[in-house]
């Protein structure tokens, strides 16, 4: 009789949206890192946590890994719901961020980011 020595247990659903969710929390915070004044307080944590779940076997591969793009999206959606009211009471030429842009490119990348990591966590099941 032979056993295996190193039997894998698949890992469940609750443990592959914990991964998805903890990298679109470093997606984020890179994110927003790179369109804040303020970005290098998201980046260092954003840093620790990227750090700490590649060092988990089960979270540094696979579909977890697209909750960095979802997790991008994020902010830009953010910053597309902050400036919706200001930019219908505009003038031309102030500068406010046009919603549309920053919200069609949050938009897909969320989608993305989710629809990837369901479509790639249903193959592997």
């Amino acid at each position: 009789m032979t056993v295996q020595p190193h039997a894998t247990r698949r890992p469940s659903h609750l443990s592959g949206c914990a991964g998805f969710s903890l990298w679109a929390l470093v997606g984020a915070g890179v994110a927003l890192a790179f369109i804040s004044f303020i970005g290098w307080f998201f980046l260092v944590p954003a840093a620790v946590v990227a750090y700490r779940l590649a060092r988990r076997s089960r979270w540094n591969d696979g579909p977890v890994l697209f909750g960095l793009v979802a997790g991008a999206g994020l902010p830009l959606l953010l910053v597309a719901a902050l400036n919706w009211s200001d930019w219908h009471h505009r003038t031309i030429g102030d500068g406010i961020p046009n919603p549309y842009d920053w919200g069609g490119v949050g938009l897909c990348l969320l989608v993305a980011g989710v629809v990837a990591f369901a479509v790639l966590r249903r193959r592997s099941d």
